[in-house]
């Protein structure tokens, strides 16, 4: 397989780099009447459809230097202030001067044609991919997140954004932060009508911007700027709909801005399934998967991890953005506070491979209700005092509580008919979390360029607190056993974490860097699980000790480094090589006192490369390794039994894990014919990888001679494994279809994982090869008919090493159109629809499930800042969730409960009012 994958890369990057050398021409522009020079005139060339190609302007003599297009035939316009703008046919004839171009004052040229040009769709420069957003029409009141889904090989699910296979983690307005790291929070809250451009590209880290050392960490980055005379002013929209069965939304945004000075105010209150703010303001209530993410290190500062199931939300967000010591200091702040409760009702389907042809089902249905209210403020200063001195710092801070209760029955059967064992639970338990975290980066630059010295303190600590009371019955089939459990569990833990980082790096010629570095990271941490007991005819509780357990550990790396960086015109290379000493000191303190202690010795190789062969084409190549050590709870041999049928335990013999990954990524916008080529490339291996041990009970057995494992029933635990590994690649390519008004986007997906496993003591992996076809079509006509239209299919090749002949295969193809017609006056018509087809996963969960909204509303004249609209909620009565996990030991369908049909009247208010200017200009991107 990976002989296929190498040779793909192969001729994709021969293909890629396989360019015509680009010749200059010559020129200069002079005063028709004095004919003295003209400097600063701007000098376009534009094919005969009037797009621009390229521009540049002229030099202090008039004289201008610009590339030849591949076409012969091509416009060349000039424009200076005063002036008329000239344009001129040129039939290119093998020489490469241009001659004078003699521009009059107030005169009329007679001989020339004055045209309004197109602009190109986009361009590439170094490692930044630029789109117009005037080459892309869209619908009225639409917002950054519609406008980019047009744009090639980009895709938006939940509150996650994927750039030709690359997951954006920042979005920045005319270069600054705006929303924090959270992209699908900016997306949704700037209008289209403000943006110019549209930029993707490769920030680099604080460091990495502060020294000038380019170290190849990058976060994938999008930078929307904004036309100038809309960079000052107020937008945002207020809604509020009212529906059947009580369904309600109301919200709004509203964003001041004035420059470099930004102010938006956020508010969200709902019952129908919108978790997060968006534009879309039904498009929460499909109700899939688990997306997101939860509290953690930075990420999506203003989103919840969305949760399956029906939700109802309370949520409120503001951010601040302003300079200050004349431009010297910038601060940026958000606070978010969110208070949502959930209802999840969901069944699913079980299978475990064992050895000899075996199976074992296991069948769950849940019903859980939770109810989580967070607080969230997040800042940053940047501040540069002089040439030599400037910091950033980025403090954060995160309140979470919450209360829940679980219902769950679960069953282990030999078939469909026969059961093993079963257990029906009732868990309610409270949280509480607190986590503070700090990241100060402080550089002094020395007299000679490129000699810094930096150093960064990040800083982390968290605490959490859970109590939980578990009521369970569990039965045996087989003995026809029948026993109980009521259950007290208290747990805390505490964690600090804090790493200093010091680099020191030196010119060496004119292109040419080496940093030195050490790195300090100590990771300490504490748990406390305490677990009480008490029989059916009793009302006191005694500690038990087998489930209670009391761990501290501490985790302190110390790494070494050297580092080269090469920047020339085309290529640029980053190399480091670091020596990494990790020493792990783990305590168990309860039940009865044992020590782990083990040092790991690493050597950490990283590079990345990018090359730029010519002006639309860049090519970007990574290997790196890291290292991973096992988390507290990994290392805890204490059982927790939550759920009698499936238990696990920790284990303290974990070593540390080591990773390679690598990845290769291709870029190729030609802007004459506004065709796009992405590919992306990725992979990677673990050594000591942290897998699972499952033990299934072939009859009731006693766990550490003290905790009943029911027949049937599965014990779980992490242990090393050699042997995981993954390959994906994502190839894009997209051009327009001039006879239709739209562009095409084409996306194949490749991807190969390997995952090892252990079931009843025998090594087992499964291996998962995915194949995907998507095609895209979105419209180009213009505001009053917008329109797209996708479509997904995903095959996908399941094989276990315990049973090869299993069949697992299945396929998944997801379908959708968007729909945007505004038919007479301001009255419109909107609509999406979505199948979902599945296909292998079995009778009861392979189906073809449709569902359609639809909206019909009028936008009020004069500037169609009032909208009424009618929105219908699953037209069609069939909405539903259904999924597929693959693991190392077993194989399962889910199935959730969704939000059904509903209808609802909602009045949208949206402002737009911008000022002709802003208080002071916004700087260009930083990288």
């Amino acid at each position: 397989m990976m002989r296929y994958f190498t040779l793909l890369i192969l001729v994709l990057w021969a293909t890629a780099t396989t360019t015509l050398a680009q010749q200059s021409l010559q020129g200069k522009v002079v005063d028709k009447n004095s004919g003295e020079s003209l400097p600063g005139a701007y000098i376009f060339i534009k094919n005969l459809e009037n797009n621009t190609l390229s521009s540049t302007y002229s030099d202090d003599e008039g004289n201008f230097t610009i590339k030849k297009p591949q076409i012969n035939q091509f416009i060349l316009e000039i424009s200076f202030i005063g002036y008329q703008t000239l344009q001129k046919r040129i039939d290119y004839n093998g020489s490469n001067s241009l001659g004078t171009f003699s521009i009059e004052e107030d005169t009329k040229q007679l001989d020339e044609v004055e045209v309004q040009g197109n602009v190109y769709t986009g361009e590439v420069k170094g490692d930044t991919v630029s789109f117009n957003a005037s080459a892309y029409k869209t619908r009225t009141q639409a917002s950054a997140g519609t406008l980019i889904r047009k744009m090639p090989g980009v895709t938006m699910q939940g509150g996650t954004i994927t750039v030709q296979g690359e997951t954006v983690g920042r979005v920045l307005v005319d270069g600054e932060p705006f929303f924090g790291d959270d992209p699908a929070m900016a997306m949704q809250n700037i209008p289209v009508e403000i943006i110019d451009k549209i930029e993707f590209l490769d920030q680099k880290s604080d460091q990495a911007r502060l020294t000038g050392f380019d170290d190849g960490e990058t976060i994938k980055t999008i930078n929307i700027i904004t036309k100038e005379d809309k960079r000052g002013g107020k937008f945002g929209k207020i809604f509020g709909g009212y529906g059947t069965d009580d369904n309600y939304l109301l919200g709004g945004n509203i964003n001041l801005f004035d420059g470099p000075q930004r102010l938006t105010i956020l508010g969200l209150s709902n019952n129908i399934n919108q978790q997060n703010f968006s534009a879309d303001d039904l498009s929460g209530a499909f109700g899939g998967g688990n997306r997101g993410r939860g509290r953690g290190r930075r990420g999506n500062d203003l989103m919840v991890r969305e949760r399956p199931g029906i939700t109802s939300t309370n949520s409120f967000g503001v951010n601040f953005t302003d300079k200050f010591d004349d431009g010297k200091a910038e601060f940026t702040g958000s606070y978010f506070f969110n208070d949502s409760k959930n209802t999840l009702n969901r069944t699913s389907s079980r299978n475990y491979i064992l050895s000899n042809d075996s199976l074992q089902l296991y069948n769950e249905s849940q019903i859980n209700q939770n109810h989580d209210q967070s607080h969230r403020l997040d800042m940053r200063l940047e501040y540069e005092f002089n040439d030599q001195h400037a910091l950033i710092w980025r403090p954060e801070i995160g309140y979470n509580m919450g209360d829940a209760q679980r219902f769950l029955f679960g069953q282990n059967l030999y078939d469909s008919n026969t059961p093993i064992s079963e257990t029906r639970n009732t868990t309610t338990s409270q949280e509480e979390s607190l986590g503070l975290e700090s990241d100060l980066t402080y550089r002094f630059k020395f007299n000679k360029p490129g000699r810094t010295i930096s150093t960064s303190i990040e800083t982390e600590y968290d605490q959490d607190k859970n109590e939980s009371d578990l009521l369970s019955a569990s039965q045996n089939y087989q003995t026809e056993n029948l026993d109980s459990l009521i259950q007290k569990s208290i747990s805390k833990s505490n964690s600090l974490q804090y790493e200093i980082d010091i680099e020191y790096t030196e010119p060496i010629g004119k292109k040419s860097q080496i940093r030195l570095e050490y790195e300090l990271n100590n990771d300490l941490g504490d748990n406390l699980q305490e677990v009480s007991q008490r029989e059916m005819e009793s009302t006191l509780f005694e500690l038990d000790s087998t489930l209670t357990n009391e761990f501290e550990n501490g985790y302190k790396r110390h790494e070494i480094g050297l580092g080269y960086r090469y920047g020339g015109e085309k290529l640029r290379i980053y190399s480091s090589l670091d020596y990494e000493i990790s020493l792990l000191d783990s305590d168990r303190l309860f039940p009865g006192f044992e020590n782990t202690k083990r040092t790991f010795k690493n050597f950490v190789p990283r590079i990345f490369m990018n090359y730029e062969p010519n002006e639309s084409t860049s090519i970007r190549f990574g290997y790196r390794t890291d290292t991973d050590a096992p988390a507290v709870r990994q290392l805890q041999d204490v059982i927790d039994n939550s759920n009698p049928l499936q238990i696990s335990m920790g284990n303290p013999d974990l070593e540390q894990e080591y990773g390679h990954r690598f990845f290769t990524r291709i870029r190729k916008i030609n802007p004459e014919t506004s065709k796009s080529f992405f590919m992306w490339f990725s992979g990677g291996i673990r050594n000591n990888f942290f897998g699972n041990s499952t033990f299934i009970a072939e009859k009731d057995t006693l766990i550490q001679n003290e905790v009943l494992l029911r027949q049937g029933g599965q014990l779980s635990m992490p242990v090393n494994l050699s042997n995981a590994w993954n390959a994906n690649t994502s190839i894009s390519f997209g051009f327009p279809l001039s006879f239709i008004q739209s562009n095409l986007n084409l996306t194949t997906r490749l991807n190969y994982s390997k995952q090892p496993g252990k079931i009843n003591g025998q090594d087992n992996t499964n291996q998962n090869y995915g194949m995907s076809q998507g095609i895209g079509i979105s419209s180009n006509v213009g505001e009053h008919l917008d329109f797209n239209i996708s479509t997904d299919g995903n095959y996908n090749i399941i094989r276990s090493s315990l049973q090869e002949n299993l069949d697992n295969d299945y396929y998944y193809q997801s379908t959708r159109l968007d729909l945007f017609w505004n038919f007479i006056g301001g009255f419109f018509l909107s609509t999406d629809i979505n199948n979902q087809f599945y296909q292998g996963l079995g009778d009861e969960y392979d189906q073809s499930i449709w569902l359609m909204n639809a909206d019909f509303g009028y936008q009020f004249p004069p500037k169609e800042k009032l909208e009424l609209k009618l929105t219908i909620f699953d037209l069609l009565n069939q909405n539903t969730s259904i999924s597929r996990n693959v693991t190392d030991v077993y194989i399962e369908n889910e199935r959730t409960e969704v939000l059904r049909q509903f209808f609802m009247l909602t009045l949208t208010y949206n402002l737009r009012d911008f000022a002709s200017g802003a208080r002071t200009q916004a700087k260009p991107q930083r990288r």
